[in-house]
């Protein structure tokens, strides 16, 4: 939208809501003024401030003049109450909430409410209710300056709308530009805050869109983030300290060196599960093997559990090589951007897709791992069950309301870092270098150690087994798992379920066709998976000459070297590894 006629012009006074006294040089030295922001703007005009005037048309009016733009500080606020009306019209009738739309009306009457805009676009028919905001604060900006009730009328009609199948949109129109974000103003008006925090609840969409502002124009510009929970304005305070102490604090972690999208899903994938000393020689050497989309979708499956050998878990490596065939099928080789279309492919979950968008793309994407729950669960004092799903979905969309745009990926690793190096799990959260502390309501009041809440893990169920390494001089009996199940399709030592006794184990074997010559009892050892634990006793039997016998039906005879290097045997029995050679 554009102005004719522009005067600089100095305010002096306002003494009421339509009227303030200006000085124009040259022209006047106490010019008499309309306003047309009946609103508060207290904060912007201010004795000896900068204002644009546009002369009115209106010969028959006592004012010449109508006051349109303030400038604050370096900051050129419009404040022009039909100015955003007129803005969002043409951003409108040129797609900018919707392609091609086929009808934009303004003014339109529905039920007890009268809409800005009455649209229609692609089948759906859409109510556009648009505020102006002129309200800033350090680069925030909110919404109203003074309490409104029509305001919430209508947002309460916008939510009734909705639910009788109109899409609905309320449209901030943020008259300046260069703001950090918007926020309704709880000080001011809380139930209007709480009114919008309900329609975005019912899936009224609430968009924020700063303008460029000249004196003698006005146009929307971009969208700018919108911070509807109380809590996402903490989470925007403390990001600029949290950035700072990650850029100078964080590890040197081999997969920080390239973050491309095939790294950063390599690795998040290893660490599910899996301490970050233990995945940095599985990483390069699986990267060294295995550079690209492509050579991990053709690896074969047993060197592919081969590299993974001793990370257990060991359907995510063969997730990884479902979702390397569907990329290189039907992505190019390219992992996709979009954190929805990372959460199609096999084996990736709403963290791991989060942490590849941001990470790799720079996309605004929430990663919520446990570490970054812990985190935000001692910030908020929140005492929900950090296991539950809604507490997770909770938090991913406070966070994507709230994290960095210009940062997301850096802003996820941060708050990662924060969680595994300062907020930790268990002992003493070191509070006293920690970025957030001064934003935190369990360090204010001393109960760090109260959060995170978690309801107790079920007992795990516990299983006996007797491991039997059966070798002769130069061979080792093995055998390949169900393909489905625990540890599918990985190797083995033969295993009696059960605590055996030698004598036990000795029969076990002869029914299988082979002699013992001798037995030897080895260490007990356990393996703990998530839900169940391995107690394990062992025995060391000698065999005079294992290819003299038939092995047995899924049974196999290898060299200890082949063990080695081919044939995958799970982490759970890496106490009996050291007796194959």
């Amino acid at each position: 939208m554009n102005y004719q006629h522009i005067v600089k012009a100095y305010f002096l006074e306002r003494p009421n809501r339509f009227i303030a006294y200006v000085r124009i040089p040259g022209v006047s030295e106490r010019e008499r003024v309309h306003v047309k922001n009946t609103g508060r703007c207290r904060e912007l005009l201010q004795p000896g401030a900068v204002v644009y005037l546009e002369k009115s048309g209106q010969t028959a009016r006592k004012t010449a003049y109508d006051l349109v733009a303030v400038e604050k500080g370096n900051r050129l606020v419009n404040m022009d109450s039909m100015a955003p009306n007129q803005a969002a019209g043409e951003w409108l009738k040129a797609g900018g909430l919707v392609p091609h739309p086929g009808l934009v009306r303004p003014e339109t009457t529905w039920g007890n409410s009268r809409f800005d805009f009455y649209m229609e676009a692609g089948g759906q028919k859409y109510f556009v209710e648009v505020k102006g905001v002129t309200l800033e604060n350090d680069g925030v900006v909110m919404f109203p300056d003074a309490p409104s009730d029509r305001a919430v009328k209508h947002v309460e009609e916008l939510v009734r709308a909705k639910k009788q199948g109109y899409q609905a949109c309320i449209l901030f129109v943020i008259q300046m530009s260069g703001v950090k974000y918007f926020t309704p103003n709880r000080d001011m008006h809380r139930e209007f805050a709480d009114a919008l925090c309900a329609a975005a609840a019912s899936g009224v969409r609430i968009l924020a869109y700063d303008c460029d502002v000249t004196p003698e124009s006005m146009s929307l510009r971009a969208p700018v983030p919108v911070f509807l929970d109380e809590r996402a304005l903490r989470v925007a305070d403390f990001t600029e300290d949290l950035l700072q102490y990650y850029r100078e604090n964080k590890r040197n972690l081999p997969w920080r060196e390239d973050l491309t999208a095939y790294h950063v899903w390599v690795s998040e994938i290893m660490l599910q599960q899996t301490r970050v000393e233990a995945v940095k020689p599985y990483y390069q050497r699986f990267l060294e093997e295995l550079p690209d989309v492509e050579a991990l979708a053709a690896v074969r499956e047993e060197r592919l559990l081969k590299l993974w050998e001793g990370l257990g878990y060991y359907s995510r490596a063969r997730n990884l090589q479902k979702a390397a065939r569907v990329v290189t099928e039907e992505y190019g080789g390219s992992l996709p951007q979009e954190k929805d279309e990372l959460l199609k492919l096999p084996g990736i979950g709403r963290y791991t897709a989060g942490a590849i968008s941001s990470i790799a793309y720079g996309r605004v994407a929430a990663a919520v791992d446990g570490n970054v729950l812990r985190v935000l669960s001692r910030v908020f004092a929140d005492d929900r069950d950090i296991g539950r799903d809604e507490v997770k979905r909770d938090y991913e969309a406070l966070l994507e309301q709230a994290m960095s745009r210009e940062h997301p990926g850096e802003f996820n690793q941060a708050m990662m870092e924060i969680g595994a190096m300062v907020c930790v799990p268990n002992g003493q959260p070191r509070c006293e270098i920690c970025p957030l502390s001064s934003f935190c309501e369990a360090y204010r009041n001393r109960t760090q150690e109260k959060y995170p809440r978690r309801a107790p893990r079920k007992a795990r169920k516990i299983e006996q087994r007797t491991v039997l390494i059966a070798r002769d001089e130069k061979r080792i009996a093995i055998r390949r798992r169900p393909a489905k199940g625990l540890l599918a399709g990985m190797y083995e030592f033969p295993v009696i379920e059960g605590q055996a006794s030698a004598q036990q184990a000795i029969e076990a074997l002869g029914k299988k066709g082979i002699g013992a010559v001798r037995i030897q009892p080895l260490e007990e050892a356990v393996h703990i998976f998530t839900h169940r634990e391995w107690h394990m006793t062992g025995f060391l039997v000698r065999v005079d000459e294992l290819t003299a016998y038939t092995p047995p039906e899924g049974w196999l005879l290898v060299k200890p070297e082949e063990i080695r290097e081919k044939y995958p045997i799970p982490s759970a029995y890496s106490a009996y590894l050291k007796y194959i050679g």
